[in-house]
């Protein structure tokens, strides 16, 4: 089984060159950057470690997972954040485990038995594990970690979802749905560490705002 892994980016030219030093590009068959529009060195940075950039035609991180699938050329799709907040040596874990489990999907969780985040404050510490109870809760699912986008999927899978969320919407909304089609899911206890430069793009109370919104919607509208 074949894996593309995507890097979405903006502005993250400080995790670009410290985090994608670290990779080995034998892990994975296809590698490439899906960039919504930095100014600050990114896409130069990554060319120059050897890096295939796309540059995205519309904005949010969830256009850019829909783009950079659509253009994968994969049985699986990788999303591997570079601003710090996802462990490198994490990649083969993923890919190891959904390959040989055959599993829809597989992603990190920071708040299984063995889970952690260095990078959660306490609003966001309450509020990913309240979002990911009050998705279990409407949906019927066991996940311990509904909104962390460090996962890997099947190419047709997360076509067959017809996701349209944005930000961390786009990561709660893959949860969801995978709940609704009892798709086979694996989570792999595993460390968030702090950010590495750049500003973190999410607001609390906005977000906290689409993430329940988005819930009362996937509840009334079960079918997609």
């Amino acid at each position: 089984m074949s894996v593309t892994v995507v890097i979405p980016t903006y502005n993250e030219v400080v995790g670009i060159t410290m985090i994608l030093p670290k990779i080995k590009r034998e892990w994975a068959d296809e590698w490439f950057l899906i960039d919504g529009g930095s100014k600050d060195g990114t896409i130069v940075e990554a060319q120059k470690l050897g890096f295939k950039v796309i540059l995205q035609q519309t904005r949010g991180l969830g256009a850019a997972y829909r783009e950079a699938v659509n253009v994968a050329k994969s049985d699986y799709v990788l999303f591997f954040h570079p601003d710090g907040n996802c462990e490198v040596d994490n990649i083969p874990k993923l890919i190891k485990t959904a390959t040989e489990g055959d599993y829809d999907i597989v992603q990190i969780s920071r708040f299984g038995k063995n889970g952690k985040s260095d990078d959660d404050t306490l609003v966001t510490a309450f509020g990913n594990r309240m979002f990911s109870f009050l998705v279990n809760t409407f949906f019927g699912g066991q996940l311990t970690d509904a909104l962390y986008g460090y996962k890997i999927i099947k190419k047709n899978v997360f076509l067959d979802l017809n996701l349209d969320g944005e930000f961390q919407s786009a990561e709660q909304q893959v949860s969801i749905r995978a709940i609704k089609r009892k798709l086979k899911m694996c989570e792999i206890d595993g460390r968030e560490p702090k950010r590495l430069g750049g500003e973190a793009k999410m607001k609390p109370l906005s977000t906290g705002f689409l993430l329940s919104k988005q819930i009362i919607k996937e509840f009334i509208h079960w079918k997609f």
